[in-house]
């Protein structure tokens, strides 16, 4: 009945232990907002994660708006989708630059990160969360907006003959002062005299997309939007996480009930220390660090199988890094504590396990 209950306290205590750590280092890392805050900021302030966003927001808006019809290509305007295409990676980097400096970006995780961290503790039945938006659309009807335009225009192919002709062409067949596109469909940059009207002409889509964006954005309102399409209650979303983190913060308790369990059994004598304390530390240490070992590989996989699987795979890539970043908070602890776990039950084992030798009996004295 001792060899069952001892190892019923080894199973429970070899599986509790490494969900434990994970749950605990999840915890730790998912409700600190200071820290999430801080490497969020981080991540869209100096790597290519906005940049990269950015470029693919973009196409898509482009894309939308051909789809709905409010672009008005081949009619009074050219084929902005094409024209987003042209831009490398390094042109969007500086158009990141321009138009999304880093103390927008700053504002804003603050923002979403504060009011999220907030509405966990607060009776609001959804995060209240307003991103100000005047103040950025200001700062892009300024030197910096046309900088981004150039950027874009900058990238076009330089226009051939055949493009010229076409628009010479389409030129002549209307009466004079009424406004002709340079290019109904693949944009091209026109040579001079052409090119500074051509510039501007981009220059005002700017002024059009600054135009149609609201001054705020009310995130609460948009959430509340999701929550009736999605049938799923923000309430209910509130308490789990409200429970996940009462459970990450007690996990520990457990894995450690069934030490001291363990321990109780193990009294009896060295080689009980080795069997039922010693060699389940140690089992349970190496169980724990496996997630920390293969966690990347797991997790691009369900990014690639996920919500994620519909966005390019570049913005996959590099959202994956960005990710990784975080759970690098998470599973980097967990790999030090693990190994020290492994060590103290290696330790235990060799203590338990080496025998003192018998020490040889005295002869009694002659006499």
């Amino acid at each position: 009945m001792r060899k069952f209950v001892a190892f019923l306290l080894v199973l429970l205590f070899v599986i509790t232990l490494p969900l434990a750590l994970l749950s605990y280092n999840i915890g730790r890392v998912v409700f600190d907002g200071a820290l999430v805050k801080r490497v969020a900021t981080k991540e869209v302030t100096e790597s290519d994660l906005i940049a990269i966003i950015v470029r693919w927001f973009a196409q898509r808006r482009a894309q939308e708006r051909v789809l709905t019809g409010e672009a008005q290509t081949a009619i009074r305007e050219p084929d902005a989708l094409k024209a987003l295409e042209f831009p490398t990676n390094e042109d969007w980097r500086k158009i990141k630059a321009e138009v999304l400096p880093n103390e927008f970006l700053t504002t804003w995780v603050a923002v979403a990160v504060d009011g999220l961290y907030s509405w966990i503790d607060t009776k609001d039945p959804l995060p209240q969360i307003t991103f100000e938006l005047k103040p950025w659309k200001d700062y892009n009807r300024s030197q910096h907006g046309w900088n981004a335009i150039q950027v874009v225009y900058n990238s076009l192919p330089p226009c051939k003959q055949p493009d010229i002709d076409d628009f010479l062409k389409r030129l002549a067949a209307v009466p004079p002062g009424q406004e002709v596109l340079y290019n109904l469909y693949t944009p091209c940059m026109f040579p001079d005299p052409w090119r500074p009207d051509q510039n501007q002409d981009y220059l005002d889509s700017r002024n059009e997309i600054l135009d149609s964006a609201a001054d705020r954005f009310f995130l609460t309102q948009e959430l509340s939007r999701i929550e009736k399409q999605s049938g799923v209650g923000a309430e209910s979303i509130k308490q789990q996480l409200i429970l996940i983190r009462t459970a990450a913060a007690w996990s520990l308790l457990v894995p450690l009930i069934f030490v001291a369990l363990m321990f109780l059994l193990a009294l009896r004598s060295r080689m009980d220390w080795a069997r039922w304390l010693g060699i389940p530390i140690l089992v349970g240490g190496l169980l724990s660090l496996l997630p920390a070992l293969v966690y990347q590989t797991i997790v691009n996989a369900l990014l690639t199988m996920g919500p994620m699987s519909e966005v390019p795979r570049e913005v996959q890539t590099e959202f994956a890094r960005a990710f990784g970043v975080l759970l690098a908070e998470v599973f980097s602890p967990m790999l030090i504590e693990s190994l020290v776990i492994m060590v103290i039950g290696l330790a235990i084992v060799i203590a338990g396990s080496v025998r003192k030798p018998k020490v040889a009996a005295q002869p009694a004295p002659a006499g």
